[in-house]
């Protein structure tokens, strides 16, 4: 048996890209594949196959509006291949999908200069998914990872408003303008996990003195982090800033994922305090009613 799937799951997950694993699970009379037969199946691609023809197409676009709810599930449905599909070994096949919702995180690239191709190479393995953008499409690579979207935007700011919330921004065009009036859009919506702009000091202080003119507040202002990266690593070596950057970004992230599970808990625990005080109120009351007789 053809387990070549078991691999690229393996990659899919790797890169964090959700897919629908598509198998045969049962069959009667004449159909094109065993028992057993699979595909992968993501948003814009498919690996594998289940016998091809109307079946597989149905199948596919099946496996894609389940990817678009965005949640895990184990679903099947039945398929009569003369009577519904028109295939002419006209067998009945009953095909088994399973979801598979990659835990992952957003970001979004403005800029694919030098140092954006350098750390779209650093996030080939990372479990994320990425838009990357720029207004010239000749400075994309030829070969771009499965998980990352290129947008040739004429206006790259237009696509902000498009990118979902807590995402992770990275702006460093050719153009210090555009970085600033991305660094005002992204700062208004006021819902990003991480901005960083790429600069030295200077540039940050001028970026710093205009949003001030604008009338953005302090902590906005400080959410911006320019010059981006671990303040540790001094270097104008594109390698070594995608590093820098992406490892500022997954300390960012961390510190995010534990402020959130320190107030899960603390949720957990004043419910259970709640939970234990209600528990307690009647048994109290009875003992004070028993004493009163």
């Amino acid at each position: 048996m053809n387990t070549h799937w078991i691999k690229e799951a393996a990659r899919l997950e790797e890169s964090g890209i959700d897919f629908v694993m598509v198998s045969v699970l049962s069959i009667k009379g004449s159909t094109p594949r065993e028992v057993g037969a699979r595909m992968i199946v993501t948003a814009n691609h498919s690996f594998g196959t289940i016998g091809g023809g109307h079946l597989e197409f149905k199948s596919i676009e099946s496996a894609r509006e389940q990817l678009k709810q965005n949640q895990a599930q184990i679903t099947t449905q039945d398929f009569p291949l003369g009577a519904t599909l028109g295939q002419c070994c006209g067998g009945f096949v009953s095909v088994l999908f399973e979801t598979v919702i990659q835990p992952k995180f957003h970001l979004a690239i403005f800029g694919a200069g030098h140092v954006g191709r350098a750390i779209i190479n650093c996030l080939s393995q990372m479990p994320c998914q990425v838009s990357w953008v720029d207004s010239r499409s000749d400075e994309y690579p030829d070969t771009i990872p499965q998980h990352v979207k290129q947008i040739i935007s004429d206006y790259p700011v237009d696509e902000i408003a498009d990118m979902p919330e807590h995402t992770y921004y990275l702006v460093l065009t050719h153009n210090h303008q555009l970085d600033l009036e991305l660094s005002e859009a992204i700062l208004k919506r006021g819902d990003s996990a991480f901005l960083g702009v790429i600069g030295s000091k200077t540039k940050s202080a001028r970026f710093k003195h205009r949003l001030r003119d604008k009338g953005f507040s302090k902590e906005q202002i400080a959410h911006m982090q320019c010059p981006m990266g671990e303040k540790e690593i001094i270097s104008k070596q594109p390698g070594e800033i995608a590093i820098s950057t992406l490892a500022h970004i997954l300390k960012v992230r961390a510190e995010l994922e534990n402020r959130l599970n320190k107030a899960e808990n603390m949720t957990s625990e004043s419910l259970e305090v709640l939970d234990k005080s209600e528990n307690s109120a009647p048994i109290k009351a009875a003992e004070s009613n028993e004493e009163s007789k």
